[in-house]
């Protein structure tokens, strides 16, 4: 479910003045209202993804579960981590990098869209959730064998972010760059444009709890869960593929879920 606010306020503080006007001018507004937001990107069983109108949101059948929730839900995210209580977070374990000097910057967090696009963006957190927003549903899997089943995940499409940017020619991946320079993982621009891409900022409705990434976290369903990186603070658009964090230990870079792991 996309949630899609007056975009026009957002942009003006985000580009200058002349910028907006030619953003604008392109039609982007267009491309991002009407049917193509409602739209669902869809694993089939050969891990491609094809179209789907609202009303088939959700795959069944041995393909990845993923939906895109169709009812507005109104959510309040405050700067703050969320609590840690929702039944989703019973069975959920977590690995993860930070330190109590990595979480001391987030008083000061920003996420910043940079590399090789026409136009850098930098967004405070208030500016990020006021973009269009996306509520979704996916099974979480962990490469060491646990799954959580259902995560109601808020935030932005990667996508989006990446049309205000505007990525150059020569783009061909993102990298995803986390508090403190501690962690880095890197994805093909093709999957970072995808609908099920999220920068994700909620769980159920409340901000993400610290341990999960609070203030946002990289959200990609048909991936293993060691590519959706957590304290995410910038987005490079680059023209190279680079070794992530867990890659580092010899982790593969694709990180395919197997289809035996894709639930029915």
């Amino acid at each position: 479910m996309r949630q899609d606010k007056p975009f026009k306020p957002i942009v003006e503080e985000l580009l200058e003045r002349r910028a907006a006007l030619e953003w604008l001018g392109k039609g982007a507004v267009l491309a991002l209202s009407g049917k193509w937001l409602a739209a669902c990107s869809l694993v089939d069983g050969d891990g491609d993804f094809t179209q789907t109108e609202p009303e088939s949101t959700s795959s069944t059948g041995g393909q990845a579960t993923v939906t895109l929730d169709t009812d507005p839900v109104d959510c309040d995210f405050p700067f703050s981590e969320g609590p840690n209580t929702d039944s989703v977070f019973g069975h959920w374990g977590e690995r993860t990098v930070e330190s109590e000097e990595l979480l001391a910057q987030l008083g000061s967090w920003k996420l910043v869209v940079d590399g090789l696009v026409k136009t850098p963006l930098e967004l405070t957190f208030d500016q990020l959730v006021r973009l269009p927003r996306t509520d979704m549903r996916a099974d979480f899997h962990c490469v060491e064998g646990w799954t959580i089943a259902d995560v109601p995940w808020n935030g932005v499409q990667v996508g989006d972010l990446l049309r205000l940017a505007e990525p150059l020619s020569q783009a061909t991946h993102l990298t995803i760059h986390s508090i403190g320079g501690m962690y880095l993982e890197s994805i093909p621009l093709q999957v970072a444009q995808e609908a099920q891409t999220l920068l994700a900022y909620g769980i159920g409705c409340h901000t993400i709890p610290k341990k999960h990434g609070f203030p946002a976290r990289l959200v990609i369903p048909r991936k293993w869960a060691y590519k959706s990186a957590k304290y995410v603070t910038r987005l490079q658009v680059d023209d190279q593929q680079r070794i992530g964090y867990w890659e580092g230990w010899g982790y593969p870079y694709d990180a395919d879920v197997s289809y035996k792991r894709l639930r029915a």
